[in-house]
């Protein structure tokens, strides 16, 4: 593994010669001792006939420009109606653009251990954002790592896109019962690709710590029960949020699908035919449908959440708990 820096119109990059292959990176001059890496893809893009399914790791590139964040996912917010999130906070609102392309991930990393990959291993923070499983991502301001990463030095940092809203949890009748909550099997995804590649960028895949916030901490700790033989992490962080209570059964007959897709033009009833046209339509139409169904209508409220699939979510907890189905070795680290 080497490392090659280069400087342009007084900015130095680095490029990693990483088991995933090239990742060209960037010092930013206010933080002269972190390398970041940003919007590096771990899945294949999930447009066209890959929209509503699992994930698919994507094939190793030659090089990869990572100077730049990704794309966002869509997301599901309120609308245009003024409220203290949207006026008063920018800095938790996502930044540029956003796509279905957007299965990428961000990594932060003291530059001295990135040169020093072969021999320095730091301990990981694999970080999941929240927004109730309708926003967020990689690019919100407060929850940039940067300015921490170089106070530290001590440690790396890396977050995580997932697919959100009806796009990670479409809920539709003909999809597999466990593969629905897609946006669950992205993350999960993309802690692989860490745990297989971040000892690249002079991290420890065996000190890796899963981090969330809010619908992120629902998330983690949700893994927890979905892999509880292959946690591929040694901690986990919760902030504002856990896998109890179960969440709230909002669609169980699986009709939020199949209400947009008749309001935005298609007839019958033959699921699999819905499912194909609605992967016809672009995402800014289904997204649009759905906001414009909140301003002006009152019943049904759509809801594209996470579901109790049985595999990524379940209704019993409490009894798994008791029973010890879930991952119990985590140790504390220093």
């Amino acid at each position: 593994m080497s490392v090659i820096s280069e400087s342009k119109h007084g900015v130095e990059y680095l490029t990693v010669d990483s088991t995933f292959g090239a990742v060209k990176g960037f010092i930013n001059k206010d933080y002269p001792n972190v390398a970041q890496f940003l919007g590096i893809p771990f899945a294949e893009p999930p447009i066209g006939s890959q929209r509503w399914l699992p994930p698919t790791p994507k094939a190793p590139p030659t090089v990869i420009d990572a100077t730049k964040f990704g794309p966002s996912c869509p997301q599901q917010n309120k609308g245009g109606r003024p409220s203290v999130y949207n006026t008063d906070v920018p800095e938790l609102q996502i930044r540029d653009e956003t796509s279905e392309d957007c299965l990428s991930l961000c990594i932060w990393a003291p530059k001295e251990a990135v040169e020093s990959a072969s021999t320095v291993r730091l301990p990981v923070i694999v970080f999941i954002t929240g927004g109730a499983f309708l926003v967020g991502g990689t690019t919100v301001p407060y929850q940039n790592p940067t300015p921490w990463v170089e106070s530290s030095q001590r440690h790396i940092v890396v977050s995580i896109n997932y697919r959100l809203t009806i796009f990670g949890f479409p809920n539709a009748a003909c999809l597999n019962p466990h593969e629905r909550n897609l946006g669950l099997l992205d993350q999960r995804l993309g802690l692989e690709w860490v745990h297989k590649h971040i000892a690249s960028f002079g991290g420890d895949p065996s000190r890796m710590t899963h981090f969330g916030q809010s619908a992120g901490a629902r998330s983690i700790d949700a893994h927890s029960f979905t892999y509880p033989d292959k946690p591929l992490v040694r901690n986990i962080i919760m902030n504002s949020g856990c896998a109890l209570p179960p969440l709230p059964v909002s669609d169980p007959g699986c009709t939020h699908f199949s209400f947009l897709a008749k309001s935005i033009g298609f007839e019958g009833d033959d699921t699999v035919a819905e499912l194909e046209f609605m992967r016809q339509q672009p995402a800014g139409k289904l997204v649009d449908a759905i906001r414009e169904h909140w301003e002006t209508s009152e019943r049904p409220f759509l809801s594209f959440r996470p579901i109790v699939d049985g595999f990524t979510l379940f209704d019993d907890y409490e009894e798994r708990v008791q029973s010890g189905k879930f991952t119990s070795d985590l140790r504390d680290d220093e």
